[in-house]
């Protein structure tokens, strides 16, 4: 057998095996990645937030002056300005009182007409207190219509309708104005 080999069959006996040998892969060593190292991270909790410290509890003035307004009005006589300038003295010298201002009218007329009259007293008072200095987030106001009828002794026993307790004695007041 007498085999004769050219140059072309050289190269092209060569590409074969290097195909077939590529193909044929010799298992490789699987290296895996080093682990990376570790990271500790030290999380600082937050301070806990100082508590606010407690508002100071409002100062009570035992009693302010009252003032009375006209029949059917709700403007602010000479008189009730002199005793509301007192109240806003007592205010300025206790800037941690709050007022509330409660407002009542008479008993003649209609129960909507007193309503929206005791509100504007009410009004009335608040604005002067505003316009002398006061903030009005220290001042309440209420208008509450007619003016309650005080009971006797006699008549607080028996639970008379129409008759109503002295509400200033009733309750404790923040500082009521009329």
């Amino acid at each position: 057998m007498n085999l004769s080999f050219n140059r072309f069959s050289i190269v092209i006996l060569l590409l074969a095996l290097s195909i077939l040998f590529s193909s044929c892969r010799t298992a490789e060593e699987i290296v895996e990645p080093e682990p990376e190292p570790e990271v500790t991270v030290e999380v600082e909790e937050p301070e806990p937030e100082p508590e606010p410290e407690p508002e100071p509890e409002p100062e009570i003035v035992e009693e302010l002056q009252t003032v009375n307004f006209n029949f059917d009005m709700d403007t602010i006589t000479d008189r009730a300005a002199m005793l509301l300038a007192q109240n806003v003295e007592e205010l300025r010298s206790n800037p941690n009182t709050r007022v509330r201002v409660d407002a009542y009218t008479d008993h003649v007329g209609g129960d909507q007409y007193n309503l929206r009259l005791s509100l504007r007293r009410a009004s009335s008072v608040v604005s002067f207190y505003t316009s002398n200095g006061i903030d009005e987030s220290r001042i309440d106001s209420r208008g509450l219509g007619k003016a309650p009828i005080p009971c006797s002794e006699a008549e607080m026993d028996s639970n008379t309708p129409g008759c109503e307790k002295n509400r200033r004695a009733e309750s404790h007041p923040l500082n009521s104005t009329m």
